[in-house]
């Protein structure tokens, strides 16, 4: 599978402790990174949007919807998503787990 960058996964985890949402890092050093910009004309003017895919090879890795994938090795100790101002990143919104055929991988497509 062809790859262009790294990236780091952000997961939401629940503390039932402090009753407050954590963000889980996970560094990934093989991923593909691909961005288009959508659009669509509505009543209201042209409307136009990011939308990502990241293909990751490495099927043990745990991605699931609201998930945030940020492009690169990211440091950023994630308290909200305003951490990520500024940083090429998409929320996860589908995850596909492609496990069979010659090259298995994770889909992500995000906003």
């Amino acid at each position: 599978m062809l790859t262009n960058t790294d990236v780091t996964l952000y997961r939401r985890k629940y503390n039932p402790k402090t009753r407050l949402d954590e963000w889980e890092r996970d560094y990934i050093p093989k991923a593909w990174w691909h961005k288009s910009e959508q659009s669509t004309v509505t009543a209201d003017g042209l409307k136009t949007a990011d939308s990502y895919t990241v293909r990751i090879p490495d099927i043990t890795v745990e991605v699931k919807k609201d998930d945030f994938i940020v492009k690169g090795n990211c440091p950023v100790e994630m308290q909200t998503v305003k951490d990520l101002e500024g940083l090429e990143h998409c929320r996860v919104t589908s995850a596909n787990y492609n496990r069979f055929g010659g090259l298995p991988h994770i889909k992500a497509g995000g906003v």
